[in-house]
């Protein structure tokens, strides 16, 4: 018989996946957010000292505060670290009275352990996003553009360090995946829920911008009900609509009104006030005069940033994600009957958010977080339609399949490479901190762990015992530190000093002499070796543990990504 070649054996994809399918996807999905949790990193120190720090003080009344939940500021909402709160105490109510019985080991409810606990909880919303936004692609635009989607979205390294963050970007990322696998179905209200969620619980309101285009769709959508068959009839259905986002916006903003209010014990609206500082108060200036404000100060970055990280993150799929409004443009231009599709409906927000994210000099990886399936699913259905155009020239089909084949594997490959090297070169503070976690519990003494230009690796309290505190020893580093919170904490009444011009204050140092672990980075570069000589006890420090980590300055560029 002749020879077939593997490719055109490729059975077709039905229009309807089976319930059992779809179960299965969902458990493939889950269990690979799962299995790349222990070789996950934090790649933000603000995940830490604005999120992780201020839900220790929660959890257990101690943690690092840091400007953004002084009083006068308040541009940060606590309401934004209940669910993870929720899920830490209720794990923990659950599994102590087995622990204290010791039918399950203790470690489960160490602080590392609920550390991973919260990671689990966001990689798994996420994961069950990813999934939603798949099977509604799948379904609603085209079978191959859901599972391009799919084997886009869920392998890339974009989606490795974005699912488990602890970061509103992060969260954001997830419920507009929601809010867009809900719109790809015709369910508006659903849809409008989980962008009214996004917006004003995260306290990230610049949020809002994904779904101006969503929202204006859903109140078109509504207008046009096809069950509705007067004018009259057409306007209720869009007030209707329109009440029922008010009601949305007016309970969430409620609610997290009166979190905010128990914490910083005064009314507050940390997402407007985030929001005045950003958009009106960011005036540069001199930061030595002290007249500089807004996000700039923590560093601006040229366009090319954003180019180099999607590249690294996305690879070929950022490319195709680039090359679809052209195709898009085309499309429109030579077609007979004009109309626009759903799927540019859906993409709308990814060019939005890039046009107003990208000339902004502030430039922080996780700003892009919330259009990662979009950039995903644009390049989906960017290599289906032109697969579809190559069909309709009578190009072979192997030709075709074998494009696909090889944008999959390519990218997928390629994504794998970028995690192994994340994993392999900058997972040293993770590790190192566990073992010190280990280490001071099986001494039992009340110790004081400091850091000086390493600071912004520090993982969190979770990762120190309960009898043992962070301290900042001084360095090089000329900003703001975050300082201990109080036992009133954010409230009124607490003594706090802070600054919103990122000036150094001096008061958050303390003398090495006062620590029992030193924890730094050993390059050519550093001072840690005179920073333990300074030390009155005649620097007899010993080397308890140690990790390998990249240097970065001095390794190539593409060894090191």
């Amino acid at each position: 018989p002749p020879l077939t070649h593997p490719l055109t054996m490729l059975p077709q994809l039905p229009s309807l996946l089976s319930h059992q399918t779809q179960v299965c996807l969902l458990i493939i999905i889950l269990s690979y957010r799962t299995s790349t949790l222990p070789s996950n990193l934090l790649t933000d120190c603000d995940e830490v000292y604005n999120y992780y720090e201020p839900l220790h003080f929660v959890l257990y009344g101690y943690g690092l505060q840091t400007w953004e939940y002084a009083t006068e500021y308040a541009l940060r909402t606590y309401a934004y670290l209940m669910p993870a709160a929720g899920v830490v105490k209720a794990v923990t109510v659950v599994l102590q009275p087995l622990v204290k019985r010791s039918i399950l080991p203790a470690h489960l409810l160490s602080k590392p352990s609920l550390f991973n606990l919260v990671r689990l909880f966001l990689s798994w919303s996420a994961g069950y996003a990813e999934w939603r936004f798949v099977l509604s692609a799948y379904h609603h635009i085209d079978p191959t553009v859901g599972l391009l989607t799919f084997l886009f979205l869920t392998p890339s390294a974009g989606m490795f360090h974005a699912a488990p963050a602890f970061l509103p970007s992060s969260v954001a990322l997830t419920l507009t995946m929601l809010s867009s696998s809900l719109h790809l179905s015709s369910e508006y209200i659903g849809a409008i829920f989980y962008g009214m969620l996004a917006v004003v619980c995260l306290g990230w309101p610049f949020v809002a911008v994904l779904y101006i285009p969503l929202g204006l769709h859903s109140l078109h959508a509504s207008y046009n009900n096809r069950h509705a068959k007067s004018s009259s009839q057409r306007l209720l259905a869009t007030s209707l609509t329109l009440f029922i986002a008010i009601f949305f916006l007016a309970f969430l903003s409620f609610g997290v009104f009166v979190v905010d209010y128990v914490y910083y014990e005064k009314a507050t609206i940390p997402s407007l006030n985030i929001f005045l500082y950003n958009a009106v108060g960011s005036t540069p200036g001199d930061e030595e005069t002290g007249t500089a404000t807004g996000d700039e100060l923590y560093g601006v970055e040229p366009l090319s940033y954003y180019l180099k990280n999607l590249a690294l993150n996305f690879n070929l799929v950022a490319v195709l994600s680039a090359l679809y409004p052209i195709f898009k443009t085309i499309t429109y231009l030579t077609q007979r009957k004009k109309s626009l599709s759903v799927d540019l409906i859906i993409v709308a927000p990814l060019f939005l958010w890039a046009l107003i994210v990208f000339p902004r000099p502030h430039k922080e990886e996780r700003f892009l977080f919330p259009i990662y399936h979009l950039i995903a699913f644009s390049a989906a259905v960017l290599l289906n339609d032109v697969t579809s155009f190559l069909r309709k020239l009578k190009v072979p089909s192997i030709i075709t399949k074998l494009l696909l084949f090889s944008a999959v594997a390519s990218t997928t490959l390629i994504s794998r490479f970028r995690i192994n090297a994340l994993s392999s070169n900058y997972s040293a503070p993770l590790k190192l901190y566990t073992k010190l976690h280990d280490s001071i519990l099986l001494s039992d003494c009340t110790s004081s762990v400091c850091v000086a230009g390493e600071w912004h690796r520090f993982t969190s309290h979770f990762f120190l015992p309960l009898n043992s505190r962070l301290e900042f020893v001084q360095s090089g580093f000329k900003g703001q530190l975050p300082q201990h919170f109080t036992e009133g904490g954010s409230a009124v009444t607490s003594p706090q000093k802070f600054n919103a011009i990122n000036q150094e204050e001096v008061e958050r140092y303390v003398d090495i002499s006062s620590c029992d672990y030193f924890v730094d980075l050993t390059l050519p570069t550093s001072s840690y070796e005179s920073l333990l000589k300074s030390d009155e006890r005649n620097g007899q420090w010993n080397m308890i543990e140690y990790e390998r980590y990249l240097d970065a300055e001095r390794t190539e560029g593409l060894s090191r990504a």
